[in-house]
């Protein structure tokens, strides 16, 4: 499915995600009407973070007590292709804390660490998880 793990293919996945984020992150792009209204509606966000699942957590938490009475949708990736880092320590410790995942071994599989741990926790928010597919 994907190519070897070498620098090269990690680079080109990195600047995959980039060219990606940038596009629809940035406000510097120009779309058409439509695209421009729905991106209006969305947050995005940029956080560094030693503890990215915490992070991911408390973000969520506190824009679902600010969107009083709609609906959050949280959108977020199953994974970076080729990602060296992993989550699983993480992820193990807020199980710990928060609570457990029915199907735990699947549960990361398949929504993948971000998708489990906001799971685990209990938010309240809808969860939609992507991944591309690059062509």
């Amino acid at each position: 499915m994907y190519g070897y793990g070498n620098t090269t293919t990690r680079l080109e996945s990195d600047t995959a995600d980039t060219l990606l984020w940038d596009r629809y992150a940035s406000s510097s792009d120009t779309h058409s009407p439509a695209i421009a209204s729905a991106l209006s509606r969305v947050k995005f966000s940029h956080k560094s973070s030693s503890k990215p699942l915490h992070t991911v957590l408390d973000t969520a938490s506190s824009e679902v007590q600010k969107a009083s009475g709609r609906t959050l949708v949280v959108v977020i990736g199953r994974s970076r292709r080729l990602a060296t880092e992993s989550h699983q320590a993480e992820l193990r410790q807020i199980v710990g804390e928060r609570g457990s995942v029915s199907g735990s071994d699947s549960v990361p599989r398949t929504l993948g660490d971000v998708g489990a741990a906001l799971v685990a926790s209990g938010v309240s928010a809808s969860i939609l998880v992507m991944q591309a597919c690059l062509r």
